[in-house]
């Protein structure tokens, strides 16, 4: 799901409680994690509930990144969902350019989660931002 598809949908929920229940919604669609990607290294910190992010390059020309994620919280997976949806098939450099805090605004984000919430959804964001870092 691009920014845009994210935007429209969400532009069209009228309040916070419908933003909410949407992105537990696009938590819910995520494909399950491969168990063995469930380790201390993929661990997210910052998260209130247990998360785990894996990623890297993806063949092709040019090289994409392509990112997996799976929490117990079906809000922190939608998230993700999310997350997936700005930065999978970027190419690092793509994704270190993204703007981030204009798209978080786009999107209403900061009126559909809790502080706590913010803190894990920026910790995801940092995990992805320090792949793309390196494999730049």
């Amino acid at each position: 799901m691009t920014v845009d598809e994210l935007e429209k949908r969400l532009g069209s929920l009228a309040d916070r409680t419908l933003r909410y229940h949407y992105i537990i919604q696009l938590g819910r669609r995520l494909p399950p994690m491969p168990p063995e990607l469930r380790t201390e290294e993929n661990r997210v910190r910052g998260c209130m509930s247990p998360a785990w992010l894996a990623g890297g390059l993806e063949e092709g020309d040019p090289p994409v990144l392509g990112f997996v994620g799976d929490s117990e919280s079906v809000i922190v997976k939608g998230l993700f969902a999310i997350l997936a949806g700005i930065y999978n098939g970027r190419t690092p450099e793509e994704a270190l350019a993204v703007d981030l805090s204009g798209i978080f605004d786009r999107l209403k984000l900061g009126e559909a989660l809790s502080p706590n919430r913010r803190n894990g959804f920026h910790s995801m964001v940092e995990k992805i931002r320090r792949a793309a870092a390196s494999l730049a």
